[in-house]
């Protein structure tokens, strides 16, 4: 896939997308989420891409903003995202550009993103709701509520403390149900061993980052009886073969990886590996799902919610139905 990259030009703003409710994991808790809109025009056509801020990693709205400064500098050499993965690091504000240069390809050769990427357009997909952390009765009201509209898999923020008491309510008010667990970074290897298997009777499917990420090399030998997810320990396909040694699987965000470009070849990298592999959101909009959303039809778990925790959307955003979201239009993206 190519754009011309001689003429292009790159435009980007700042939004504040505010949520229904505070959602609070074990680190934080936000009532907002911040996106980055990147514009690139040929002078006939405009691709756009969204992204969001890893505080976690450091990013910043000024750290993003002064990357996108230096790729516009250089968008005539970087014009597509095979030279932009080469040129910049993965990150934020080269999802939003890898995948602006992606839409902008669809719209100059009047294909479909499925016809350039080679993949099988699905009209919808089966996701995950997330439960933040909240008072116990309150996350059983709305694992209620979510299995009552036709969600069959809830993923559950947990911290250190009760975690198996928390499941287990939330189990017994949304019963027959797949239940996620992430821990994000909260728990020891101690406490992983003593939750893991009772949190296996209660059909949870898989945990995801149970260790903080400088502990995680614990995870090697240990036989965990529900598999184990990373995600703050993973960002690209270069960190597969380490942690193909620790873990089960990996959860892909675009804002991490850098792109739907990164994104495919994780995929790819980690089937070879025998690993599973997840995509997830993290605040993003619909315009940052579509491209998930392509990700997501090679995925064993997809968990693209984030368009419905916002008060609002974009204009022919994502659509969610019974426990699915449904496939996006070129009107949206790609």
């Amino acid at each position: 896939m190519s754009t011309v990259a001689s003429s292009l030009s790159l435009a980007h703003f700042y939004q504040e997308w505010p949520m229904r409710k505070v959602f609070r994991i074990s680190r934080e808790a936000q009532d907002r989420s911040p996106a980055h809109v990147v514009h690139i025009s040929d002078g006939q056509h405009i691709g756009r891409g969204e992204c969001g801020e890893l505080h976690h990693y450091g990013e910043t709205r000024q750290s993003i903003e002064a990357t996108f400064d230096a790729m516009r500098q250089r968008l005539a050499e970087c014009g597509t995202p095979e030279l932009l993965n080469a040129a910049f690091a993965a990150g934020s504000a080269r999802n939003a550009v890898d995948c602006a240069l992606w839409d902008l390809a669809c719209k100059q050769s009047g294909k479909s993103i499925w016809q350039l990427t080679g993949l099988q357009q699905k009209p919808r997909l089966e996701i995950d709701f997330t439960i933040g952390i909240d008072e116990v009765a309150d996350m059983c009201r709305t694992a209620s509520s979510l299995v009552a509209s036709g969600y069959r898999e809830l993923k559950i923020k947990v911290n250190a403390d009760a975690a198996v008491q928390t499941v287990s309510a939330i189990a017994a008010a949304a019963p027959g149900v797949h239940l996620l667990v992430d821990a994000n970074e909260a728990w020891t290897l101690a406490q992983l061993k003593e939750v893991a298997e009772p949190l296996r009777q209660l059909n949870v499917v898989m945990i995801e980052q149970p260790l903080h990420r400088r502990d995680d090399h614990q995870l090697e030998g240990f036989d965990s009886p529900i598999p184990l997810y990373a995600d703050e320990s993973f960002a690209t396909s270069a960190d597969l073969e380490r942690l193909s040694k620790r873990y089960d699987g990996v959860n892909i965000k675009l804002d991490k990886c850098g792109g739907l470009t990164e994104a495919l070849r994780i995929v790819r990298g980690a089937r070879e590996r025998g690993l599973g592999v997840m995509i997830g959101c993290a605040g993003a909009t619909s315009l940052g799902l579509a491209p998930a959303y392509v990700v997501g039809t090679l995925c064993d778990f997809r968990d693209l919610d984030s368009a419905g925790l916002h008060f609002d959307d974009r204009s022919a955003g994502m659509v969610y139905t019974g426990g699915d979201i449904e496939s996006f239009t070129s009107n949206l993206w790609g």
